[in-house]
């Protein structure tokens, strides 16, 4: 199974929301675009920059189990989060596919 170690980036995260059909258009206002949320702090590594994954910690200091990637309106703020698991599931089966 490929791991997070294996880093993801915006790239992969584009290629499986194409392959499942989700655009990029903003649910909430209707007008902006949905951009994934990267770490590319000189903005040169356009798709090859690393997603940003968050984890969500609860009050007792546990995980929830799971970690998010997220894309980000930039028209009105609508944040919209894809589980990990299901991006990492489609990244071993392309690797497995060839």
């Amino acid at each position: 199974m490929i791991s997070l170690n294996e880093r993801v980036q915006g790239k992969d995260l584009q290629r499986f929301l194409n392959s499942r059909g989700v655009g990029d258009a903003c649910p909430t206002c209707q007008d902006g675009k949905l951009s994934i949320a990267v770490f590319d702090p000189e903005g040169e590594q356009e798709g090859n920059a690393l997603a940003i994954r968050v984890v969500h910690l609860l009050d007792d200091g546990s995980r929830r189990g799971y970690g998010e990637f997220m894309r980000v309106c930039a028209n009105c703020g609508h944040i919209h989060y894809i589980r990990d698991a299901e991006v990492l599931a489609f990244m071993e089966e392309e690797s497995d596919n060839g």
